[in-house]
């Protein structure tokens, strides 16, 4: 039974994020995949190379027995990008056709988007699909509903078998008008499409984690996109709800190719570790002048936290691998990791944690 939606990029640490979870953990999720944006304008080879990763990534998964249902989009990318001569989101499709793809609807897309997702619906009996509304699209109900109906009768012909509407709330600035407008919008749709799944999704987390915290700190930062769920969950009107973020990674993140050295004299690492409401951020110097180690420090602040969850032995891989490269480890692993195996191992961390506390 899917009870969370995680909103991850197709990238290799974080399709891995999910390939180490425990298999009762993955079985209650179906991550939503985009597709990454790499560069201010991607071109054809840059988005086949992407889905190249992702197959590989997903192929080796599967050759562990890990298959999973997940959603894919191209939310973050040009779609006027034709792949092959095909268009997009067709391709995407039909890349990735050997896994458990569900394919997400939309409006103001390019003009085949829908028409291929509801063509691979099609020829897949008993897949599921996905809506997916951004918060312009709830700021009206009576404007949207027209569309969904046209969706409607196009879905009565694919015949999924269930739909689920994906409220894509992204960076969550106001959460009592984002609450506000949710309840209005989810009210009258369950009224005229009863029976359909509704996930609420979205972020604190800006593009730029200067926005939440400066170097050399850390900080205990509200998960409003929980907080707000909880708040819509506890009403008997939209008790089915269900649950979905960002996780550790921003919506708005995107990693344009820059030097390796432009890379090191800016960056500096960050990790997120999730807990109650909050998340714990933690953010060093910058990587030229105190390297990688300073991963070591991060894990003995966050080992120390009454929080930390490796009092219950092997909570999660991201628990594991904090854990290993701590103060409180038998052996101080020798690998700091780098931004990407963070990542991988705090998505594992807050899926973990996630599925365990909703």
């Amino acid at each position: 039974m899917i009870k969370y939606v995680p909103f991850l990029k197709l990238k290799q640490n974080e399709i891995q994020s999910v390939g180490v979870l425990d298999g009762g953990v993955r079985d209650q999720i179906a991550p939503m995949y985009d597709i990454p944006r790499t560069q201010k304008v991607m071109d054809e080879a840059e988005v086949v190379d992407r889905l190249r990763i992702a197959d590989n990534e997903l192929g080796s998964a599967r050759e562990k027995g890990i298959n999973y249902n997940f959603f894919v989009d191209n939310f973050d990318v040009d779609d006027s990008v034709d792949l092959g001569g095909v268009p997009q989101y067709r391709a995407i499709l039909t890349t990735l056709s050997n896994y458990r793809v569900m394919p997400v609807l939309a409006f103001d897309r390019h003009p085949d988007h829908n028409v291929a997702a509801l063509d691979f619906v099609k020829s897949r009996p008993g897949v599921d699909v996905g809506i997916r509304l951004q918060m312009i699209d709830i700021e009206s109900y009576t404007l949207t509903k027209s569309n969904l109906q046209a969706l409607w009768a196009d879905l009565a012909v694919a015949k999924p078998e269930n739909v689920i509407l994906l409220i894509d709330l992204r960076i969550i600035e106001d959460p009592a008008d984002s609450k506000k407008k949710v309840e209005r919008f989810v009210a009258s749709f369950q009224s005229d499409f009863p029976g359909t799944k509704v996930v609420i999704s979205g972020s604190v987390v800006p593009a730029s984690i200067a926005g939440l915290l400066p170097t050399n700190s850390k900080a205990h930062i509200p998960r409003e996109e929980y907080k707000l769920w909880r708040a819509l969950n506890s009403t008997p009107a939209f008790k089915e709800l269900l649950f979905g973020d960002y996780g550790v990674v921003s919506p708005e993140y995107s990693d344009f190719e820059m030097e390796p050295e432009y890379i090191s004299s800016r960056a500096a690492p960050k990790v997120f570790y999730t807990y109650e409401d909050n998340f714990f951020i933690v953010r060093g110097r910058r990587f030229k002048t105190h390297k990688y180690r300073q991963y070591f420090d991060i894990s003995d602040l966050i080992v120390d936290e009454p929080f930390f969850r490796f009092k219950t032995p092997h909570y999660s891989y991201g628990e594991q691998s904090i854990h290993e490269r701590s103060y409180k480890a038998p052996v101080r692993s020798k690998k700091t990791g780098n931004p990407g195996t963070w990542i991988k191992s705090s998505t594992a961390a807050h899926i973990t944690f996630v599925v365990n506390n909703i």
